[in-house]
């Protein structure tokens, strides 16, 4: 049951963090309590990361809605230069470029996990890769509920090779990215909830896992 419950747990904050790069919705995140349940959520799993979830929590009660949409929209929406654009290519393969091969690998993984890649983005978005982050620790936990321990297994091996081979290689480039383009307090204390949330997932997969890192 522990199992079960932390699995359901990591896949919630990767869900709420997902949610954060998407075009933000002010009254919606505080009807939703995004703050307040990523707090409580990692103030369980990882204690560390919960000090960055509670200031996005406060920046967002203090930050006009028109102050989050300026600033998302100038770090990864444009209409010019992208200040931290939320794709792995652009990082991966150090070209300043989209869909290139390792959006082509990303979306890779999501048909191997069985699902479709018809997406309005580019499969590398970091909000698709936080998501399907979710979706196998969900699935995980699901299978482990059914006591179908071999697929339950199974999924947490994709989320670790996931995790190595297409979210790790940028996520660290990513977040200094974002601290470095802007003074909103919000996506400064995302990047670093994000940021600490995946040195903690790290630590967990090589605790559980023979990973061998390049």
């Amino acid at each position: 049951m522990h199992n079960i419950e932390n699995s359901l747990q990591r896949g919630d904050c990767f869900k709420l963090l997902a949610a954060c790069y998407y075009e933000p919705d002010k009254q919606l995140f505080l009807e939703e309590k995004l703050g307040e349940k990523l707090e409580q959520l990692l103030g369980g799993l990882a204690p560390n990361c919960a000090p960055s979830a509670r200031l996005m929590k406060n920046a967002l009660q203090d930050l006009k809605q028109e102050e989050l949409s300026i600033d998302h929209a100038a770090l990864f929406l444009g209409p010019f230069e992208l200040k931290a654009a939320p794709y792995g290519s652009v990082y991966i393969e150090n070209k300043r470029t989209v869909m290139a091969e390792s959006t082509v690998n990303a979306a890779r993984h999501y048909q191997d996990a069985g699902l479709s890649v018809d997406i309005k983005e580019p499969a590398d978005h970091i909000a698709i890769e936080l998501e399907f982050m979710y979706y196998l620790c969900s699935q995980e936990a699901a299978a482990e509920n059914d006591n179908l321990l071999e697929d339950a297994h199974k999924l947490r091996e994709r989320q670790v090779d996931f995790y190595y081979k297409a979210l790790r290689p940028w996520a660290k480039k990513f977040c200094e990215t974002i601290r470095a383009g802007t003074d909103n307090c919000f996506y400064i204390s995302l990047a670093d909830c994000l940021e600490c949330f995946l040195v903690f997932c790290e630590q967990l997969y090589r605790e559980e896992s023979a990973v061998k890192v390049e």
